[in-house]
This record gives structure tokens, sequence and C-alpha cells, in this order.
């Protein structure tokens, strides 16, 4: 009796195979539900018009776009983002070789392709965000907004302010004038003047390197003069990424506040990776970009406290949509933290009287309304009602409200939208819609950083990074198309 399976003689022949047959034979071991066959159904369905306009009928043939997609949006769907590896995989792996059909770009083709249609990978995400509503598999009515932290491709190191770059140019101006002297003495000392030593060659390459950071050096300078802001600081990598924290690292890392609105069924309907690493000025734009790419109309959303602002509830409620939005210090009022006795006389417990526009103080003192101030920084905007108490000179508790003469409430005009947030939070309903944000969003980070493994961007520059964003959003709804259960007959 045979201990071994036999050896398959019958694929000796395969070697000798043509394109065309091996590709009928690798056609056989795929699975019919394998992520690959949808990939490439979705991909031949969209315009590659504007794409193939840029290629000349001078010269050798390119590889035809849909191809090179096709790679790209399984490579990302996979966690293979690499131009070399995904060139190593059209060489090595059949599921690759079956959607390359068996042609072997190297990466510099793979590279070029992706950073030379930016404007196409964007417009490609958002076709593939209607092929969900076109089927009936998603809508957008519910949407919960969410972003990440993703380094960018740049070390820290390089991140500087003004004073800082000046200090390192400085120091380049004198290596560079070292670097001449040496070169000059080198020259005097050579006996044939038309052949160039190692040394020499060492010295021009040091030389060059040198020269060429003085320059960005001077570019990053100039920039930071123009913004005339001396606090700023820029990378000198990638100029366009923000110093930030990054996941729960203490270190503070160049990179991008990475984005995505996303529907109750799990599919990104909308991505964007900006330079700001606070959140609060996102809501607005995520919400239109949703309805833009969808061309339906969002009627309730849900984010967590970094989008909680005075202005996007003002938004919100003018928008007539049904926000899920914590505020910084939701949890400590929903805690009770303010209830405590040292928190007697936070301005949460004071009683607002609507009939005569004033408060009551915790001690039954009214506090009027004394004027309005308004006021813009490039952070926040002042718009505050100012109440001012006018009993507080004989008031025994006055040392425990304020280290003023009389105590003074700086109220938000749009406070009533605030504790309206609130108390919608506190509902049961609304614990339940703003609980459903972690499990249909947050997931959807876990997989791209850790189970693929994004955690940093291989682009540099916004344009760039987005694209590159926008590829991985691209690579999560393929994946959620076959989980739920589009074919692609269905396409």
């Amino acid at each position: 009796m045979a201990k071994f399976k036999p050896f398959h003689d019958f694929q000796k022949p395969l070697m000798g195979l043509t394109p065309e047959s091996f590709l009928d034979y690798i056609d056989t071991v795929i699975p019919k539900d394998h992520l690959c066959r949808l990939v490439k159904q979705v991909v031949f369905s969209l315009d590659t018009e504007s794409i193939e306009a840029k290629n000349s009928f001078l010269g050798q043939n390119t590889y035809h776009p849909k191809l090179m997609l096709s790679l790209l949006f399984y490579g990302y769907a996979t966690g293979v983002r690499s131009s070399r590896k995904l060139e190593e995989k059209c060489i090595s792996d059949h599921i690759f070789i079956y959607l390359m059909q068996c042609y072997t770009p190297d990466h510099r083709t793979i590279s070029d392709f992706r950073k030379n249609n930016l404007k196409e990978i964007e417009k490609y995400f958002v076709e593939i965000v209607r092929i969900f509503n076109e089927l009936g598999f998603t809508q957008v009515g519910k949407i919960y907004i969410d972003g990440t932290k993703i380094k960018g491709n740049a070390s820290a190191k390089r991140t500087k302010d003004r004073a800082g770059f000046e200090k390192w140019l400085s120091a380049i101006q004198e290596e560079i004038a070292t670097l001449m002297k040496e070169g000059e003495a080198i020259d005097k000392e050579e006996d044939d003047r038309y052949k160039t030593d190692e040394e020499e060659e060492s010295l021009k390459k040091k030389l060059s390197n040198r020269n060429h950071l003085k320059t960005k050096i001077e570019e990053a300078l100039k920039m930071m003069k123009e913004e005339d802001n001396n606090k700023v600081k820029v990378n000198l990598t990638d100029s366009d990424a923000n110093h930030m924290k990054s996941g729960g690292s203490k270190d503070i890392r160049p990179g991008f506040n990475c984005q995505a609105s996303v529907t109750k069924e799990g599919v990104i309907v909308a991505a964007e990776a900006v330079p700001e690493a606070n959140d609060r000025s996102q809501l607005e734009p995520m919400i239109e970009q949703s309805e833009s790419n969808t061309k339906e109309a969002v009627n309730e959303v849900a984010a967590d406290s970094g989008y909680g602002s005075f202005s996007n509830y003002e938004y919100l409620d003018q928008k007539g949509i049904d926000g899920y939005v914590p505020d910084g210090y939701f949890q400590q009022y929903k805690s009770g933290e303010y209830n405590k006795e040292e928190n007697r006389y936070h301005y949460t417990n004071f009683t607002y009287d609507s009939s005569t526009d004033s408060y009551i103080c915790p001690e039954g003192k009214k506090i009027t309304y004394w004027k309005t101030r308004k006021g813009k920084t490039k952070s926040r905007d002042w718009n505050h009602k100012v109440y001012r108490g006018r009993e507080c000179g004989n008031c025994i508790k006055r040392s425990l409200c304020t280290k003023s003469k009389v105590r003074e409430l700086l109220i938000h005009i749009h406070e009533p939208l605030l504790q309206e947030m609130r108390k919608k939070l506190l509902s049961e309903e609304g614990k339940l819609k703003y609980f459903a944000r972690q499990y249909i969003i947050e997931p959807i980070f876990g997989h791209l950083k850790f189970n693929l493994g994004y955690r940093s961007f291989l682009l540099r520059g916004l344009e760039k990074v987005n694209a590159e964003y926008k590829l991985m959003c691209i690579g999560w709804n393929l994946k959620k198309m076959l989980a739920m259960g589009i074919k692609p007959a269905m396409i």
C-alpha cells in the first residue's frame, strides 16, 4: 500500500503552456466565489477612458489600465501594496497572475501608474460606492463618522520650527564650506589632473547631498516665512504631514488624520485624509461628501466627542440632521461629576429663567444678562452671552463660587443645542444609537491598521496620500461586497 500521494507527471507539460491555456488552467483552480473574480468584474465595469487617453500609440504598448487597477485594488484589499511586492506577486501568485493575465509589470511601472492616476483613483472610489446603492445593498440615511491617525512617510526628526531650520541651515553651510576646502586641497595634491580618485568622488557626493539638503531647508524656511508664524512646524520630507499623536502612542510624529463616513452596513461612502489633527472641523465636510458621493440625503449621524462643538451642533440643527455627537465634557456630565459638592458652583448647576433671561445660582441669587462677547481666533469662534451676579457682594459663599468680586457666566449662544444633545444621548434610544458606532466604524480602522498593517503611508504629499487612503477604502469596500453576497454576475 502506498504511503504518499503519487507524483502528477501530467502537470509537467504545464511549463510549456501558452498564456491563454495557462489562464484557463488557473481559472479552474480559483474558487467561483473568490474575491479576485469580484474585483475583476468591478474593475471591468469602470470607465477607464480618461486613463487610456493619457497613453500614446507611439512607443512600446503599455499594460491596460483595467489590469493595473485590478492589481492595485486586489493588492490593497489583501494587504499587498508595495510596488516591489506586487511585482513579485505577478510572478509567483496565481491570483495576481490571473488578474494581470500573465503579464509581469516591474515595480517602477506599478508605482508610476499609481502616482500618475490620483484623480482617477478617487473617482473610482465614488463609482464603487454607487454600485452598492444601485444594487440596493446600502442606504445613506444613517452614517457613522470617525477618524484615525496614520503616520506619514517622513521622519519625526525632520519636523522643525523656523528656529530649528535656521540652526540646521547654518550647520549645513559650515559643512559645505569645510567640504569645499577639502576639495581644493585634494585638487592641489593631485598629480594627474585628468584622473579623479575615490576620495574626490566621495567628497563630490557628500557636497551634492549637502547642497540638496540646503535647498530643501531654504524652501521650507521660505514657506514658513510666507505663513508668518514662528511657532508652526514643518516636516522637510513631507511638508503636508502634520505632527500628531498616532493611536495610543505618546510620540508625536508627522502623519495624517484619515476620516471615514460609514453606513450601518459597514460600507465606506466618504473618505478623506487631512493634515489637521483635530476632528472638529471634519464633521461638515464628511457629511457633505457622503451626500455628494451617494446622491442621497443624510438624516442621522453619530460621531465621537472629537467632533463635538457648538458650530457642529448649529450645522446639524440647520440641516435638520438627527445627530448623536457628545461634547468633550459629556462623560463628566454623564457620570455626575458636576453634582459633587466640590463642583456645586459649576455653571451646569445654575438654573436658567427664560422669562427674565437670567440664571439662578445654587444659593438662590439672580445672575442677569450683561452683554454679548464676540471674537474669532484660528482655533475657535467666540459668541457668548455674559451674565453677571448682582447680589454677590454680601454672599457668604462667594469665595467658593468665584475669585472675582462678582460671578460671571459665559454662556454660548448655542448652549441650548448642547443641552439638547446631552439629553438625547442620555435617553435609552440615544444610548443604543451612539453605542452602535463603536462596532460599525471602529473595526474598519482596526482591520486596515492591524490586520493589513496600514500604519503608515508609502506616498508623500496630501494629494498622493489621499489617493492611497482611497485605495485602502476601496479594498475594504470590495471585501464588504463579497461578504454581503454581491456576485460578479450582479454587477
